[in-house]
């Protein structure tokens, strides 16, 4: 299983966990269009030489300090 952050419709980022084959994630919005949000990893290298791999899901751009932030705070 891996966590992936979904950033979905203006809302509150959410954490799901879904099987590691899992390429994408679908999400309905209230008008009832349904769309098929890619999970896309985003890497984060730390002072200390390791780095840190988040799995996102987006229907919107995100900036790596939001990404980040929401890693922190969710997993």
């Amino acid at each position: 299983m891996k966590s992936v952050i979904v950033f979905f419709n203006l809302e509150p980022a959410e954490v799901i966990n879904v099987m590691r084959g899992v390429t994408s994630i679908s999400r309905e919005y209230p008008n009832g269009d349904a769309i098929q949000l890619p999970i896309m990893s985003a890497g984060f290298p730390s002072l200390t030489g390791d780095s840190k791999i988040v799995h996102i899901a987006s229907d919107r751009t995100l900036t790596s300090d939001e990404i980040l932030a929401a890693a922190n705070k969710m997993l």
